[in-house]
């Protein structure tokens, strides 16, 4: 796989699983100077509820769907790739991460309190979107150095003597 390629799709996967999981977490991993992660942390509360619906089931999942495509699309664009089809993957990773998470949620609730296995979950995800943002950053950085500067970098590295 080329360098360009996981440089993109890592974080897109990430992103797309954290929307998944809590749908607006992607979102505002990539957009953190809007009101998206405002919407965000009231997610993060407003799921500890007892009559949230199931993230899998009907219009919840169709929004953690059009979430991880809306990351797809966005991560695409930035990296210069398709962005149809960078929408398709965030869409394909937000499903499976959706059905995913909410099975490890179940399993926690067996072994843990409701409320501290929605907290085990809540990091998870932020951890996924914070790597994620953090990766497209650097690799965003790396575009902007240009050839140039990434490979003045790598004549800096020592030699290895050939034995």
């Amino acid at each position: 796989m080329h360098d360009h390629t996981r440089e993109t799709l890592v974080p897109l996967t990430l992103l797309a699983a954290a929307s998944g999981a809590r749908t607006w977490s992607g979102v505002a991993a990539i957009a953190p100077r809007t009101v998206v992660p405002i919407v965000a942390a009231g997610e993060l509360i407003f799921d500890k509820m007892p009559n949230v619906q199931d993230r899998i089931d009907g219009a919840s999942l169709l929004g953690r769907i059009a979430a991880g495509a809306v990351v797809g699309a966005i991560v695409g664009g930035r990296a210069g790739m398709n962005r149809g089809q960078s929408a398709i993957l965030g869409g394909l990773v937000a499903f499976v991460s959706a059905h995913a998470t909410y099975r490890m949620r179940r399993a926690l609730g067996e072994r843990l309190p409701a409320v501290a296995a929605a907290l085990v979950e809540d990091a998870i995800v932020v951890a996924a979107a914070a790597a994620g943002a953090a990766l497209l950053r650097r690799s965003a950085r790396r575009a902007a150095e240009g050839p140039k500067a990434q490979s003045i970098a790598s004549a800096d590295t020592p030699a290895r003597a050939v034995v």
